[in-house]
């Protein structure tokens, strides 16, 4: 594949119109909001650079690579059991699973390699609540569009960060332009991210979205179900 069409494919799954279904989660963001504790693009940022990063390279990044590199929908189901076993936030896990089996239900629509092949394969598996999650579908998408490891990463980090943006600007703590400012300003950080070494294991010690998903109660009235 040219780069130009690898740029093109990584735009269009990047893009925050690809029905994914991230939209419906805040990752724990809308407590921390309505506690107080994150009011406007300088805790943002700081929410960002201290825990969603952190824990996507630590966590999610590491299940990518892996699915980046299987070979076959067997293998990719062995690391998604694995992915699912050391998920500890029920909550967090849940929406990774929506999303990543939202994902997979559209890559499957338009055609997008081994795609298909993975859903019937899951289907067949009969593990909903185990199977499905964002990052393995992200590494098998990006091994089907036959992009590089470095670009499935950089989209898949982007993704994540640019979703909680634009939940804080859905719950009314950051302004269109505020969001973009914090996007432009930790830039740097998800380069520096990126550029370091990837852990063998996964492992993540985020506490306070951790945490704020988990506390959010069945019984309040939310806009995320996250």
């Amino acid at each position: 594949m040219s780069d130009a069409l690898s740029l093109l494919r990584l735009l269009q799954c990047s893009d925050s119109a690809f029905p994914s279904g991230a939209f419906a989660f805040s990752s724990g963001l809308e407590t921390l909001v309505n506690e107080g504790r994150v009011q406007g693009a300088d805790d943002m940022a700081r929410l960002l650079e201290a825990q969603v990063i952190p824990r996507w390279l630590e966590f999610d990044r590491p299940f990518l690579r892996r699915a980046f590199h299987a070979e076959g929908p067997e293998a990719l189901l062995d690391i998604d059991t694995t992915c699912h076993l050391q998920n500890t936030v029920e909550r967090l896990a849940t929406a990774s699973r929506r999303i990543g089996r939202s994902l997979l239900t559209v890559h499957a629509r338009v055609g997008t390699p081994g795609a298909e092949a993975y859903r019937n394969h899951l289907r067949a598996a009969a593990l909903p609540h185990a199977t499905g999650y964002e990052p393995v579908v992200q590494g098998m998408i990006g091994a089907g569009l036959r992009l590089s490891l470095a670009q499935a990463e950089a989209g898949a980090l982007n993704t994540v960060v640019t979703g909680m943006t634009s939940a804080a600007v859905r719950l009314g703590r950051l302004g269109a332009l505020d969001a973009q400012s914090v996007l432009a300003g930790i830039a740097a950080a998800m380069a520096e991210g990126l550029a370091g070494t990837a852990p063998a294991q996964p492992g993540a010690f985020a506490p306070l979205i951790e945490i704020a998903a988990q506390r959010r109660m069945a019984g309040q009235i939310s806009l995320f179900a996250t």
